[in-house]
């Protein structure tokens, strides 16, 4: 806090707190206590997000405890005496908490009550979330420390994987408290090494929560097989010896069946915080106020969260594509420009850029711009995306860059709806990347200078996507929503609903359960073939023996002039009350295969007939507008580039209506399991058990009906509704989406699991001959092609079957591709599959690629003899090293034998220094 912002807190009587959490405090009158306050928000303190437990985000217990503490040196008590948990409490993106800390009057002894609150926003109801005492410290010498590390005797506890582990019981520990290091076991003695993260800054805080949390792993790691997650429920005793720790030695001395003392020290063993007992206590999913929404995994919204931004590299290898609309290469310095991408390689004696960077703006020409207006700049602007990407994607001599496409604008400073033209361009590029991982990445500016600063910090986060604005860097998260404070009022039945694509399968769904379940009587269902449609007939007699009165009518909803005289027909006596767009078109195809006529018959049904129907009821009131979208547009599905373009007009259409103080609903449904739909009715079974295996699981017509339901009920202008399996996700090894890093963290674990078997994929093959390697591969091809094709087992796969008769199309050669990239850590090209088009031909190309002709003997002779110098290194009294000498001397002596060459490369392999010296002497009769 500023000198000035703490004169100013002085002249109301309030004292600055002097804490990250706490801004204020107050001695309460007559002395009888004290009153602390503050406010904390996933905004203001994004490190929070990283504390999951069955995928909500929860304030650790930990912080009640350094809440607490505080609280207690207000009044002078230096040891928390006793703290009891008695509610979780949830942090929703974007919704603010205050909080309080009040401490009473002492008692005879000097103990005094504290209590923890909060409330959520401005309005809720105050939750009493911690209860317990402070006492004064006794003077003295701080306790025992741990200054004998490692703990002697103790048996070291595995934990490079801890935190995937932790991840599959249901707890989600993001980056800042991932802090455990190393664990050792003694007995029932639990003893633990965490460290801060670097991100975090522990200045004003007695113990940093997340540093205390993590102390806590090591023996949360004891009991993962427990059916539900335990929390820290009670503590007793705690007393703070020094603060500004950053690195910790911890020990869990058992006390009872489910309570532990705790001693923390230092990096030198020096006394820092100890807890005479902790109690833990099971959570279940019903205990966590988020977990009671019956929408749970199925109702979602975006919100952009603030990521830390990365360290800024050298642009060197940095150049500016096309004209540069938003002058980053003056800004940034960046000096090498080119209009095309030849243009960039016109010097031969230039490097490949390993970035380039490009604008993506509103074209400026009128002239690009099929047929003016809003409906213009959005077939313009995808256009000028698709063709961009194309030529990134397709040309060789960048397949090792990444291209950074540059927007402004594209998201309101609000958060609100942006540019509609661009939300859809962006949406195409999304796709892009879903096809092509780490080949693009999406930048949107806030127009102010420093934002264009922020650009390299920004491209270091390891996002695909990220915005700029006002200082900071932002990342779209996928958040659960709240539920509903309140009901809209419902829709007036004596109106007419018109609904678009209503004789198709997800309009005749929606269409009887308006009827059934909200008592709609005038139907207005639109078809480009009316009655002539399959089933329209059929509905029509339906829905009229329901009670309903039903008019079909064939109009083409993108055609203006149509749609208007299909409203006006509508009588005064049941004016238009509500308009539900399900009207829509796949044409699936990979960014490579789209053309601009393909672009366009996708978008007209979703981005010209809304904007059409926006326009031509502006001046209508109406209950509802409702706009069937995609989760395509904001995954970026892969294959389905302009699908994606087009739903996300509908996103920000909604935004857009919201901000004039129009009704309007977006729902970017994700998958319906109704094969009916004419835009799911041409996915097979690989495709349902690919989407699965990302998570998405389809949703059942009761499903979706109620989540329609619950999203009407909602005053939200754009949700998610999408059933997501998130166990699928938290396995460990799977790459989880940068938009579920909010519901599955923990993305820097998987990235170095990912690592190392890469480099252990490289080492087998280099160990390995020729028809080893060719082995090894093909089983690999094999059982990637049996995934992607949805087979049991890769022995279903014929080795030399061309991929087109195996069932191959564009879609699963590209996610066969993106899955081998993944597992050899090549960049292998979208051709993948029409260049080497058998299973075998692939597997050999693979073999060329990662291990060359073979195995060479020289060179596992060379890095056994390297890893014997490394063991002879050790500290040898004189008889060892003579006893060891002359067992080298003998196995040189050997040398001369073939065989024995052999058996020493293959013997030496995988030996510890011991087995070194076992091998000599059994191999060669020489005994110790």
């Amino acid at each position: 806090m500023t000198a000035a912002a703490a004169s100013d807190l002085a002249a109301t009587g309030l004292d600055d707190a002097a804490h990250p959490l706490l801004g204020a405090a107050v001695e309460l009158a007559g002395g009888d206590g004290a009153l602390l306050t503050g406010r904390i928000s996933l905004y203001g303190q994004p490190w929070l997000a990283d504390h999951r437990v069955m995928d909500t985000v929860l304030l650790p217990g930990t912080a009640f405890v350094e809440l607490a503490v505080r609280a207690g040196d207000q009044v002078g008590c230096g040891v928390l005496d006793e703290l009891t948990l008695a509610a979780p409490l949830v942090l929703a993106a974007g919704e603010p908490v205050t909080l309080q800390v009040a401490v009473g009057a002492a008692d005879d002894d000097g103990r005094r009550p504290v209590s923890v609150y909060a409330r959520a926003g401005d309005g809720d109801e105050w939750t009493r979330h911690a209860t317990g005492f402070v006492a004064p410290a006794v003077l003295g010498t701080p306790g025992e420390g741990l200054t004998a590390w490692p703990p002697p005797g103790a048996d070291e506890l595995p934990v490079d994987d801890a935190y995937d582990r932790l991840a599959v019981q249901g707890y989600g520990y993001g980056p800042g408290f991932q802090g455990l290091r190393r664990a050792w076991r003694s007995g029932d003695d639990v003893y633990a090494e965490v460290i801060l993260p670097e991100l975090l800054d522990p200045a004003g805080y007695r113990l940093h929560p997340a540093l205390l949390d993590a102390t806590l792993h090591a023996f949360m790691l004891r009991a993962l097989d427990d059916a539900e997650p335990a929390l820290p429920f009670a503590w007793n005793g705690v007393s703070v010896h020094a603060v500004g720790a950053t690195d910790l030695r911890v020990r869990f001395t058992s006390t009872g069946p489910d309570t532990v003392a705790v001693l923390i020290a230092d990096g030198t063993g020096a006394p820092v915080a100890e807890a005479r007992s902790l109690q833990w206590r099971t959570v279940t999913a019903d205990a966590l106020p988020a977990a009671r929404s019956p929408h749970r995994d199925a109702l979602f919204t975006v919100d952009w969260d603030a990521v830390p931004a990365g360290p800024a590299g050298d642009r060197a290898g940095w150049a500016v594509l096309g004209s540069d609309d938003l002058r980053l290469g003056a800004r940034l310095g960046v000096t090498r420009h080119g209009a095309t991408l030849d243009d960039l390689l016109a010097d031969a004696g230039e490097a490949v850029p390993d970035t380039v960077l490009t604008c993506l703006v509103e074209p400026a020409d009128a002239d690009d711009r099929t047929d003016g207006g809003v409906v213009g700049e959005v077939h313009a602007a995808t256009r000028a995306a698709l063709e961009l990407a194309q030529d990134w994607l397709s040309d060789p001599r960048f397949a090792q860059s990444r291209l950074v496409v540059v927007t402004r604008g594209l998201l309101a400073e609000d958060g609100g709806g942006g540019d509609l033209a661009l939300a859809a361009a962006t949406a195409l590029l999304r796709s892009a990347q879903a096809e092509n991982p780490d080949r693009i990445l999406l930048v949107d500016l806030d127009g102010s200078d420093d934002a264009t600063d922020l650009l390299p910090a920004a491209l270091a986060t390891g996002e695909p996507q990220v915005a700029i604005q006002q200082g900071r860097v932002r990342a779209p998260r996928l958040n659960r929503v709240r539920p509903a404070t309140g009901e809209r009022a419902p829709l007036r039945t004596d109106g007419t609903v018109l609904i678009t694509g209503g004789t198709g399968g997800l309009g005749a769904i929606l269409a009887r359960h308006l009827v059934v379940e909200h008592g709609m009587r005038h139907l207005l269902l639109a078809g480009r073939r009316g009655l002539a449609g399959a089933g329209a007939q059929e509905l029509s007699d339906e829905l009229t023996a329901l009670g309903a009165q039903v008019t079909v009518a064939a109009c083409d909803t993108a055609d203006r002039d149509a749609l208007a005289r299909l409203l006006a027909d509508i009588p005064a006596e049941r004016p238009l009350t509500a308009v539900v767009h399900a009207a829509g078109v796949a044409d699936d195809g990979v960014i490579g295969s789209l053309d601009p006529q393909r672009l366009a018959g996708v978008l007209r049904p979703k981005v010209d007939a809304s904007w059409h129907l926006h326009e031509l009821t502006l001046d209508t009131d109406l209950d509802a507008f409702v706009l069937f979208s995609s989760a395509a547009a904001v995954f970026g599905a892969p294959g389905q580039g302009n699908y994606a373009a087009a739903n996300a007009f509908l996103d920000g259409l909604a935004l857009h209506r919201r901000e004039q103080g129009l009704p309007a609903t977006a729902l970017s449904w994700g998958l319906w399991a109704a094969r009916s739909s004419g835009i799911t009715g041409h996915l097979g079974d690989a495709d349902f058990q690919r989407m699965a295996r990302a998570g998405l699981t389809a949703l059942d017509e009761q499903e979706g009906l109620a989540l329609l339901d619950a999203a009407l009920g909602r005053p939200d202008p754009w949700l998610l509704p999408m059933r997501l399996d998130l166990r699928v996700l938290r396995a460990p090894g799977n790459a989880v989406p940068a938009l579920l890093r909010g519901l599955v963290p923990i993305p820097g674990q998987r990235t170095a699991a990912s690592g190392q078997r890469m480099s252990g994929l490289a080492d087998d093959l280099a160990r390995l001959g020729e028809a080893e390697q060719r082995e090894l591969l093909d089983d690999l091809v094999r059982k990637q092609v049996a995934t992607v094709l949805g087979h049991a087992a890769g022995a279903a796969v014929d080795p030399d079957r061309a991929f087109k008769e195996l069932g191959f199309d564009s879609l699963t050669a590209v996610d066969l591709r993106n899955r081998l990239n993944t597992l050899t850590g090549l960049r292998l090209p979208a051709t993948l599959v029409f260049d080497h088009p058998t299973p075998g031909s692939l597997a050999e190309h693979l073999r060329a690629a990662l291990a060359g002709p073979g195995i060479d003997p020289e060179r596992l002779v060379h890095q056994e003899l390297d890893r014997l110098e490394t063991a002879l290194a050790a500290d040898l009294d004189d008889l060892a090293r003579a006893r060891a000498k002359a067992r080298l001397q003998e196995l040189l002596s050997q040398w001369d034998t073939p065989a024995a060459t052999t058996d020493v490369t293959s013997e030496l392999r995988d030996a510890s220094a011991d087995e070194l010296y076992d091998f000599v002497g059994r191999e060669f009769g020489i005994a110790i």
